[in-house]
Order: structure tokens, then C-alpha cells, then sequence
């Protein structure tokens, strides 16, 4: 820009005529009263000289003496230096003849006290022609302080960018926890949802009504009166009535509606929102998904209920193992002490059948409590069943169509082919019985028994339903019944021993307890899929055998019996069945030394060392068990013969590898325990 020319004749600026008088006082002094209201400073600039004119809101604005002129070069060093040569260029843009004369710019300044302030300026140049050309003569303009509006602005832009960032972190923590946000506005009523709604529980946008009832129609109705009850006690204290107690959380755990019609466990927590006066404005929650904990807790809650029963179940079966070998032992003691053809012997048959069916039923409970003798080999599981084939034919009967599809060359599992047959033959009875009673609109007249065997490869989903397992090749054995299904009550208690839906006398609830136990022990899992009136299906996972030797059974036979007594030291804290043992040993001509547990023993070691020539012993008394008393009497006599009395797994009893170990299972017979001590005395490797 070329300096403007300066001199006394300069025109006079819009403010010293507004002084001369001019004839438009009254309209000025309206508009000056506006500018006051506005606060905006305004500059008038002859560009015959290099003054500015400013009013006194605008001397002001930039802090300087309100004398009304400020040389232009003034103006220019009060800009700061970022802003100042943009500023100058609007200048030059303004009243270069070429443009349209319009100037608009924000620049900083620095007021000479140091304060610094954002000012918007505008301005138009006015032209005349002057020998043809057109010129520049007068700038006229204005100028604001936005230095308030413009921090309020980045005050403003500031919580914005805040509350996006806090929104979008929400978002993403809901979304990683499975969480549905929902907003109610508790005054007009509608309730939003965010888009929880549909990832979580498949509901689309358009089919999600903005309403409490909409929410209220989806939680289960086994559910509905518990959740709605508390709503309507926070909607109580919404209003403050008098003698209730405000509430700002509400929580509850129910059961809602998915959109496929399946029901999830949800957790709901919501916190209200109270206005100046108190009064609940809206509440704001978050709805979680809870099934598949519920699912993991419920596994794990039943997992616990069988095992506590098992337990009992176990202890239950020892303690009657005692009673039924005092029982079986007198009953031989009366059935040899009287002679042949005495009417008494009926009874004692029938007692000996019953103590017999005993037996068996201690069987099936150590069996569910994993706690029976049993020697694990390699089995084929296809060659199993198809020996049984014939078996199973015969226990479902004509009406019943037995469809077996078996997969050769199966790797082996470690099991016991007995138990494996007896899995079999219960999960048959149950099914026959199953398509055999009428239920759930199934007519009971029959149907299709299905048994297949396959190799399959455990997936990480697999092994998570499959407790015990992992993941890997696995056998698969699955027994499939088209009869009356299990609804979800008799579902969650199938395996639970003497829990049976057949009629009192008909069933001991025992088998599916024993399959139960029997899958267990061999180290797989079991797998249960039942829908009323669609039949049952058992899938039975077991572990690939490893590479390792099999365990060597101790598979008790009849040894000849030798015509000398030895002396033995019978150890049993049971005083009926140490009672029963010595009277069985001592018919046998042996000579008995007793003790009531393995610290009792001991002492009798010490006295008659010399003279014991075998111990018999039970594992579990109190005070010492029988492990530990024969480990140190073995570290005197290393070879010392010994029968273990067990009515417990291997897995609890010591190594028998050596030739001087016997286990002898409880119940026993006066035959099983003197043929167990034949053998642990040499008649075996004689003979």
C-alpha cells in the first residue's frame, strides 16, 4: 500500500462531523447508544494521512490513551507477530483498486498493560475516480473483543471433544463387556437402548419399542412380579413421598428374552439422576449378560453336589462293605456248623442271595463315588459293544430295534470291560424304558435304540462343556433312545444316586449314577441332550490311551491251601469284621495276633517280630493306617507278606508289584480271604 498523503487539509473523519452539528444529531445518538449496547469500537482512517481515527471504545479495546489517532504503524506493532502480516495483507487486499473493498480479519494484540485480547475486525474502503483511475480515500470500519467468546468457544469445544472421548470409551468398554446401556427418562417415559440391544441379544432397531413395557414383556414371568416390584419401589421414591426413603440405584438379576426366543441370565444395574429439587429426572443403566457364568457356576455347583454325594455314597459303601463281611462271614460259620438237610439252611440261602443283591448295590455306589477296585486296561470300545450286541438284544426286548453303527480300528482307552458292559447294559434298560412308558406325548410302544462309536478331535469349546477332558483325539460313544426325553428338572438330576421317575420298587436310582461314576473313573465325561417328547442322547467321551504299560490286575484265583498254620497279624479297627476275620483264619488252622490299628500293631511287631509270618491289614483306621505301619515294619523284614483289605480304588493303595502284596476287597468271603492268603504266603508262585 502507497503511504496516503498527510497534510491540514485531510478530510474531517465521520466523528468530527458528528461534533460540527450535523443535522442528523438525534439518529447518531440512537446509534451510538446501540454501539455502547454492543460494544463494538469503531475506526475511521483518511488515507491521506497515515492516522487512524479511533472512538473511545475502540482506544479501549486495544488499551491505548483515548486521544483518537493512532498512527497506522502504531496499529501494526500492537498485532501480534503471528498475526500481523496477515493483517497488513487484508490491508493491501482491501484498498487495492482491483477488489471490491471489503476487509474482515481476527488478529491477537497485546494491550500495553500486557493483556491480551482477540479482536474481529471489519472494514470497506470507499473509491473515487481520478483521472480514470479509481482510488482509495477513506477506511472505514469496525472492531469487537472476542477474546471472551472465543475462550468460551474452545471452553465449549473442549467438553465436547470430552464427552465424545468419555461416550466412545463407554461404548467400547460396554462393547467389550457385553453390556446394553440403556436411558430412561423417567418424567416423559421413553426408554432408549444403545446397540447392545442387538449384538447381545439380536434384537433389531426397528423391532425395539422405546418403552418400559417393551422390557417389562421379555423378562421371564417366573421373573416379572421380583423385578417389577422393586422398579415400582424406586418409582415410589421418585415421587418423595412422605416416610419413604429416596433411592438412587436399582439392581436386580433375571432372565430375558432373547430376539430367538432362548432365555439369558442378565444383571441390571441402574442409577437415577435427580433434578435441584431431588425428583428423579431419568436413570441410566447397564444390562449384562450373565448365561454363560450362570452356566459355568451352575456346573460348577453341580459338580459339587455329586461329588459331596459321592462322597457320602463312598462312605455309606465302606462302612456297609464292614457290616456285609460280618454278615457273610457268619452266615458261612452257620451254614458249615449245620448238618445237611437242617430246615434252618432255606433261611440261610435266602440270607446269602440277599447279602449277595447287597453286594452288588455297594458295588454301584463306589462305583458312582469313583472309589471301587478296578484294574484299567486298553480297551477297544467297538469291540466291547459288539460283544455285548447279543446281550443288549435280549434286555430291550421285540419291540425295540437295535441300530448299532461301530467304527473299526479305534484306539484304545483305558478301562475295564466289565464296567464298560454294564454302562452299556444300564443306559439300555433306562432307554427301553424309556420308549416303553408312555410321556410327553410319546405313546410308549417301542422304538429305535441307536449305538455308534468314532474317533473324534477335541476342540478348546469341546473340552469347556467336557470337564476333565482335553484337547486332542478322544473315543466317542453315544447311546441314542427315541422314547419320552427328560424335561429340564429330571435333566439336571439324572446322575444323582436313588433319584429316579420310575415307580417305587421299580428302580434303585442307582444306574445312571453308576454310568456316571464308571465314565469317571476311566477318565472321560459324559454329555446328556434330552428334549420331551424327542428321545435322549448320551454321549461318552474317554481319553486315548497313552503309550504307557498297562496296569497289571491282581486277578484273584483259587490257590491250593497248605497244610501248615502260619501266624498272622490281623490289623482292623472294625471289632465285628477283625472278630470275623480271625474265626475265618482260625478255622484255617493259622494262629491270629490282633491289633485295632496300625500304632497298636506296631507294638505287637515288636514283641512277636520273630514269630508273624504275614500281616492282614486294613488301609484306612485311625491313628495309623495300614501303609504306613507295614512301610516301617518292611524296613525290618523288607519281604514281610502282606494282604491290604480295601474297599477303595488302586489309585489310594500301595505299589504291588513284588509278590508279597494282596488286596482283598471288602465284602469278602471266609473262601476270598483264606485264598488271598495262599497266595501272599507262596502258593502261587508254587504252584
Amino acid at each position: 500500500m502507497q503511504p496516503a498523503p498527510t497534510g491540514s487539509d485531510a478530510a474531517p473523519t465521520i466523528f468530527e462531523k458528528r461534533r460540527g452539528g450535523d443535522r442528523r444529531a438525534d439518529q447518531q445518538a440512537r446509534f451510538e447508544l446501540a454501539l455502547d449496547a454492543s460494544g463494538v469500537g469503531m475506526w475511521d482512517w483518511d488515507l491521506s494521512s497515515e492516522v487512524i481515527a479511533w472512538d473511545e471504545r475502540t482506544c479501549a479495546i486495544f488499551g491505548v490513551p483515548s486521544d483518537g489517532r493512532v498512527p497506522y504503524a502504531l496499529f501494526l506493532s500492537l498485532i501480534d507477530p503471528e498475526d500481523r502480516e496477515p493483517t497488513r495483507a487484508a490491508v493491501d487486499r482491501a484498498l487495492d483498486p482491483q477488489g471490491d473493498g471489503h476487509y474482515e480479519v481476527e488478529y491477537r494484540v497485546t494491550t500495553p498493560d500486557g493483556e491480551r485480547r482477540i479482536i474481529s475486525a471489519r472494514g470497506r474502503a470507499l473509491f473515487v475516480e481520478r483521472d480514470d483511475e479509481r482510488v482509495a480515500t477513506r477506511f472505514v470500519g469496525t472492531v469487537l473483543d472476542i477474546t471472551e467468546r472465543r475462550r468460551l468457544d474452545a471452553e465449549r469445544e473442549m467438553a465436547l471433544a470430552a464427552l465424545r472421548d468419555s461416550e466412545q470409551r463407554y461404548a467400547l468398554a460396554a462393547r467389550a463387556a457385553d453390556s446394553v446401556i440403556w436411558d430412561w427418562d423417567v418424567v416423559h417415559g421413553p426408554l432408549m437402548w444403545s446397540d447392545g440391544i442387538t449384538r447381545v441379544f439380536g434384537y433389531a432397531p426397528e423391532d425395539v419399542d422405546p418403552t418400559v413395557q417393551w422390557w417389562a414383556e421379555r423378562v421371564h414371568p417366573d421373573d416379572q412380579p421380583r423385578v417389577l416390584s422393586t422398579l415400582e419401589e424406586l418409582q415410589r421414591s421418585i415421587h418423595l413421598a412422605d416416610g419413604i426413603e429416596p433411592h438412587n440405584a436399582w439392581h436386580a438379576s433375571y432372565r430375558f428374552r432373547r430376539a430367538d426366543g432362548q432365555w439369558s441370565y442378565v444383571v441390571d444395574r441402574g442409577y437415577a439422576a435427580r433434578n435441584d429439587e431431588g425428583r428423579v429426572t431419568r436413570m441410566i443403566g447397564a444390562m449384562e449378560d450373565e448365561t454363560e457364568r450362570e452356566r459355568l457356576e451352575e456346573r460348577l455347583r453341580q459338580a459339587q453336589k455329586m461329588e459331596a454325594v459321592g462322597q457320602l455314597a463312598g462312605g455309606i459303601a465302606h462302612d456297609f462293605n464292614n457290616l456285609l463281611t460280618v454278615i457273610s462271614g457268619n452266615l458261612e460259620f452257620a451254614q458249615d456248623d449245620l448238618p445237611t438237610g437242617h430246615p434252618v439252611r432255606r433261611d440261610l440261602e435266602e440270607i446269602g442271595r440277599a447279602t449277595e443283591r447287597a453286594r452288588e448295590l455297594v458295588r454301584q455306589l463306589l462305583a458312582f463315588s469313583r472309589k471301587q477296585t478296578v484294574t484299567l486296561q486298553p480297551l477297544d470300545v467297538s469291540d466291547v459293544v459288539r460283544g455285548a450286541e447279543s446281550l443288549l438284544r435280549r434286555v430291550i426286548g421285540e419291540e425295540i430295534v437295535l441300530d448299532v453303527h461301530l467304527e473299526s480300528r479305534l484306539p484304545a482307552i483305558r478301562g475295564n470291560r466289565g464296567q464298560l458292559e454294564q454302562v452299556l447294559l444300564n443306559l439300555a434298560v433306562n432307554a427301553r424304558d424309556a420308549m416303553l412308558t408312555a410321556g410327553f406325548g410319546s405313546p410308549g410302544r417301542g422304538g429305535t435304540l441307536t449305538i455308534d462309536t468314532a474317533q473324534v478331535l477335541l476342540s478348546a469349546e469341546d473340552v469347556h462343556r467336557l470337564p476333565g477332558l482335553h484337547i486332542g483325539p478322544a473315543v466317542r460313544l453315544r447311546i441314542k433312545d427315541s422314547g419320552h426325553g427328560m424335561d429340564d428338572a429330571t435333566r439336571a438330576r439324572a446322575f444323582e444316586p436313588f433319584f429316579t421317575t420310575k415307580a417305587v420298587g421299580a428302580g434303585t436310582g442307582l444306574g445312571l449314577a453308576t454310568v456316571f461314576g464308571i465314565v469317571q473313573q476311566f477318565g472321560g465325561a459324559i454329555a446328556l441332550e434330552s428334549v420331551p417328547g424327542a428321545g435322549t442322547l448320551f454321549s461318552l467321551y474317554f481319553p486315548v490311551a497313552g503309550e504307557t504299560g498297562t496296569q497289571q490286575g491282581h486277578m484273584p484265583r483259587v490257590v491250593p491251601r497248605r497244610a501248615d498254620g502260619a501266624t498272622i497279624l490281623l490289623v482292623e479297627d472294625e471289632n465285628a469284621v477283625r472278630a470275623a476275620a480271625r474265626r475265618m483264619l482260625e478255622r484255617q488252622g493259622h494262629v491270629v495276633l490282633e491289633a485295632r490299628h496300625g500304632a497298636d500293631a506296631l507294638l505287637v511287631w515288636r514283641e512277636r517280630r520273630v514269630g508273624i509270618d504275614l500281616v492282614v491289614t486294613d488301609l484306612r483306621m485311625p491313628e495309623m493306617g495300614g501303609r504306613e505301619m507295614v512301610e516301617q515294619m518292611r524296613r525290618e523284614v523288607p519281604l514281610l507278606p502282606v494282604v491290604y483289605v480295601s474297599g477303595y480304588s488302586e489309585q489310594s493303595l500301595p505299589d504291588a508289584s513284588g509278590a508279597e502284596t494282596v488286596f482283598l476287597e471288602k465284602p469278602f468271603t471266609m473262601e476270598m480271604l483264606l485264598n488271598a492268603v495262599e497266595r501272599v504266603r507262596g502258593g502261587e508262585r508254587d504252584s
